[in-house]
């Protein structure tokens, strides 16, 4: 959980940046500065003019060319596919079991060990506090969107220019769908919680055991794309450039949290079949 608080801190802030860089510039009674909005084929798509007394000055911010733009993006969706289509590979090679696959295991090896021991009691507040975890998460992500919509819906409605709003258009939907996919997975891992707690007296096959993997998929599912949502929202915030260098520290990122576990005894739990 230490790693979503962090990134939950991480939006928040790229909220705030989302709605500022539209809003300080062009706040009512700031008569000294002014941001204008250029045409599309103009080198830079914004120019700040400042104003003092009777002098003016402006500021031209650098606007990358078309060609690099689609570099960049094109790279950053890249990096961020072929890692996990490479995790997935990997997933499949039964040589390599990554934390995903561990924390799957030792779910379903929870649920067998209940219904042997007939811990009911125990399973079920365990499963109460999992259950309360993944909705939090569900209606942050939701309240975030709902956040991040408003303040992009705003600046959208102020772009004149027919390619931006295209742009912002693009971007909002992509920053959408990865937050609604993330907020669908962690309500359907309180869903299945919910289901493995009325099975569990009742049911004595596999059944649960298989439910309660199908819990941590979710799980991880869900926190992995928030985490993702985070590279459409640089996008936002920064441009292609940010949205580069936000997919190469998720790339790092996803490595050092997905490698095999170690040091956590793991065979040793396989083997002991508990």
């Amino acid at each position: 959980m230490c790693y979503t608080r962090v990134y939950i801190l991480l939006l928040t802030a790229s909220t705030f940046l989302v709605s500022s860089t539209n809003g300080f510039l062009a706040a009512p009674g700031n008569n000294r500065c002014r941001i204008v909005t250029l045409p599309h084929s103009h080198p830079s798509r914004f120019v700040v003019v400042k104003e003092t007394g009777r002098s003016a000055t402006t500021q031209l911010h650098a606007h990358l060319s078309p060609a690099v733009n689609v570099a960049l993006i094109s790279s950053s969706v890249a990096i961020l596919s072929g890692y996990h289509v490479n995790l997935l590979q990997k997933e499949l090679n039964e040589d390599t079991k990554t934390w995903r696959q561990y924390q799957a295991d030792i779910r379903e090896d929870w649920a067998r060990h209940v219904r042997e021991t007939e811990g009911w009691l125990y399973a079920i507040q365990s499963l109460r506090n999992a259950i309360t975890a993944q909705t939090f998460l569900a209606s942050t992500v939701l309240s975030l969107l709902t956040l991040i919509t408003g303040r992009m819906w705003e600046i959208l409605r102020a772009t004149s220019d027919r390619w931006e709003r295209r742009l912002l258009t693009v971007q909002l939907a992509n920053v959408s769908m990865f937050m609604l996919l993330s907020a669908y997975q962690f309500l359907q891992g309180a869903r299945l919680m919910t289901h493995a707690g009325f099975m569990f007296p009742v049911v004595k096959d596999s059944r649960v055991d298989n439910i309660m993997r199908k819990t941590q998929n979710s799980q991880w599912l869900g926190l992995r794309w928030m985490y993702m949502s985070l590279a459409p929202i640089s996008w936002v915030v920064g441009g292609s450039r940010a949205f580069f260098i936000v997919a190469c520290l998720l790339f790092l990122f996803f490595r050092s949290i997905d490698k095999q576990p170690e040091g956590l005894g793991y065979e040793d739990f396989q083997g002991s079949n508990i």
